[in-house]
């Protein structure tokens, strides 16, 4: 499922009616009759708000539809502008000639306490008022007629983008309408993923009108959500003959006293998605902590040379960071790491604090490392603002990841998956697992994936979706859950991926 911007919204369009010669008209029959099937039983009362551009013919073919099908349907048309949209009109004319009910508001004495009885009274609202092409602050009329609509409505759809949204910054320009399901045409928008766009989105929904699948990939901006299916793909197969060696040597570095918890929940999540072999290196405090807890893990101390040399040699992946601590011993096994083995890591937590004071590091990462940071760490890492971050996620991770020559796992709702080239936005997970340990288990994760010879890339983004996954059905019911929730699902949910 794509993901683009404004602009490419456009050339998408403007290549399929002018270069294969499907007309407008035609696609925006497409889009009102699959967004009519998709609300016609939601209500008895509908109104539909339309602007006089594309967007609103949306509106207006999704009106005649309702009507036809017995609907009560009231259409208000807002003239924002002089010039109405060819296929517009066409569609305007047709509904005066059914005797459709419209209203036209035009100034500022044609919003009247009518206007809102009638929001009232309605069932559903459908918001065709702007669409993808809104780039300035909605005021005067417009902007009374979006607050009654939030103020009044009992549920609101919103064709394309909720209006008032600036679909590629997800800005909120002055007033939007807080839908309770958007119907996106063929692809997601880029600023529907920036925070601020979240609680005016509602559920979004992708519509499909016709738009050929050449033609998407042919303005591909290498940004996308997956499907189940693609991610089903990407999950290892066991070998009906394997053995523990097969499923990789994974070695994790973290844990320190008062944060044996990390390490131990890390540790656990490695094991429970899979890894064949699991060592932990932490303190001896931690050690003797954790030795009789990570029954299926061997533990390492930092006075233990042979054994950590022995671990140097043999792992596959390493992962380094939950509950590790930023002391100067910490630093010197971090480099040591990086410098000895020429294996993948995984960093996070204090291994990503570590790294942003120590910015020469990174040279010595490429093209091997997947960083996993919340907004706090990449804000340290980058030097951008955590403001600065949300207004341009996908972006600024892309640049960074292409900068750096690593993986970047940018954390939060939509996780941030990219290397550089590509984008992957998780839509799994959910907000009940807002708790201390979740990243560390992600890193876990991730470095088991890696260890069962996926690509690093692979591994992260496919981590995002078993992570999110495991976080939805556990938390089913709950209130919140904790990371060890989501641990003790990780191997069900990764054979219920591998077999739906």
């Amino acid at each position: 499922m794509y993901v683009v911007s404004r602009q490419t919204a456009k050339l998408i369009d403007e290549y399929t009616i002018n270069t294969i010669g499907i007309p407008s008209v035609l696609l925006m029959e497409n889009a009102g009759e699959k967004i009519f099937e998709s609300i016609k039983s939601k209500g008895d009362k509908y109104i539909v708000f339309c602007g006089i551009g594309n967007n609103g013919g949306d509106g207006l073919v999704i009106a005649r539809k309702l009507f036809i099908f017995g609907k009560d349907v009231k259409v208000i048309v807002i003239n924002f502008g002089t010039k109405k949209g060819e296929e517009f009109i066409t569609n305007l004319n047709v509904i005066k000639k059914l005797n459709i009910e419209i209203k036209e508001i035009n100034k500022d004495s044609d919003f009247n306490k009518e206007l809102i009885d009638d929001i009232k009274n309605s069932d559903i609202v459908v918001d065709s008022i702007f669409g993808i092409g809104l780039n300035r602050r909605i005021d005067g009329v417009i902007y009374k007629v979006i607050e009654s609509i939030n103020t009044y409505s009992k549920y609101v759809i919103s064709v394309d983008t909720p209006s008032g949204i600036d679909s590629n910054s997800g800005e909120v320009l002055g007033i939007a309408i807080k839908a309770n399901e958007t119907y996106t045409i063929e692809n997601v928008k880029i600023g529907f993923v920036r925070y601020d766009a979240f609680e005016y989105l509602g559920k979004v929904k992708v519509v499909y009108i016709g738009i050929p699948d050449s033609v998407k990939e042919k303005f591909n901006e290498k940004v996308s959500f997956l499907h189940r299916y693609e991610y089903k793909k990407m999950i290892p197969i066991r070998k009906v003959w394997g053995h523990k060696g097969d499923y990789g040597k994974v070695m994790l570095i973290g844990g320190s006293p008062g944060f044996s918890g990390a390490a131990y929940i890390c540790a656990e999540a490695v094991v429970r998605s899979g890894a064949g072999l699991v060592s932990l290196l932490t303190d001896l405090n931690t050690q003797q902590v954790l030795s009789n807890k990570l029954i299926e893990a061997m533990t390492v101390n930092y006075e233990e040379q042979d054994r950590i040399n022995n671990l140097l040699e043999t792992c596959n992946v390493i992962a380094c960071g939950p509950g590790l601590g930023v002391s100067d011993d910490k630093y010197d096994i971090l480099n040591r790491c990086i410098k000895e083995t020429e294996v993948p890591i995984i960093l996070d937590a204090d291994a990503l604090n570590i790294l942003a004071n120590n910015k020469e590091l990174l040279s010595l990462l490429k093209n091997r490392s997947v960083i996993t940071p919340h907004l706090g760490e990449f804000s340290r890492l980058s030097g951008y603002s955590i403001e600065e971050i949300e207004k341009d996620r996908v972006n600024l991770a892309k640049r960074y990841a292409l900068q750096h020559d690593v993986i970047v796992v940018l954390k939060g709702y939509n996780t941030i998956i990219t290397d550089g080239y590509e984008v992957v936005i998780n839509y799994t997970g959910n907000s009940k697992m807002a708790s201390g340990g979740m990243g560390d288990c992600l890193t876990g994760i991730i470095a088991s994936f890696v260890g069962q010879g996926m690509s690093k890339f692979k591994a992260a983004i496919l981590a995002c979706y078993i992570h999110g996954l495991a976080g939805d059905k556990a938390s089913k019911d709950k209130y919140s859950v904790s990371a060890t929730d989501i641990i003790a699902e990780l191997p069900k949910i990764i054979e219920e991926a591998i077999i739906s």
